[in-house]
């Protein structure tokens, strides 16, 4: 009795991590780092084109999603410009040049639009891959619920009820 009661046990709680292993391997994730946004599929790596390919079935994480690329384009256009522009006036003063320093104001500038821009990306982004998930999880949702155990005492003995 107490090998089958283990053996019970031991199973329900593999099949559920498994259960919540299958469910997770289908979710798209964004992961931000120093250099940049890499988005994730389970273990693959996809660019902002392939996750617009993953979202072409669902209209409205489709549109977040190119909303957040176009964000993420001026985010990356104005931060190089600014970035070129903050770098050139440096150069020129450690090159021993007449650094023209307004530029430097310029870019300094430049690279403040680009901020806002980069944080509206990924809240956009985050939200297309969140409404995303959601529907992938619908269909799924029963399968979604962990079972509950009760130990206790019956009339015979020991009782363990596992309900799903």
């Amino acid at each position: 009795m107490k090998y089958l009661l283990f053996l019970v046990i031991t199973l329900s709680i593999l099949g559920n991590s498994q259960a919540s292993q299958a469910q997770t391997a289908d979710t798209l994730y964004l992961h931000s780092t120093f250099w940049g946004n890499k988005f994730y599929k389970g273990d693959t790596i996809y660019g902002i084109n392939g996750v617009l390919e993953e979202l072409a079935t669902n209209e409205q994480p489709y549109e977040l999603m190119l909303s957040a690329k176009k964000d993420n384009v001026f985010a990356q256009l104005f931060g190089a410009a600014g970035g070129l522009l903050i770098g050139w006036p440096i150069g020129t003063a450690i090159g021993g040049g007449e650094p023209q320093w307004y530029l430097a104001g310029i870019g300094a500038g430049l690279t403040a639009i680009s901020i806002p821009l980069s944080i509206n990306f990924k809240k956009k982004a985050n939200q297309a891959l969140y409404k995303h998930n959601a529907l992938l999880m619908e269909p799924s949702a029963k399968w979604n619920r962990k079972p509950t155990y009760h130990l206790g005492f019956s009339g015979n003995g020991l009782q363990l009820r596992i309900q799903f």
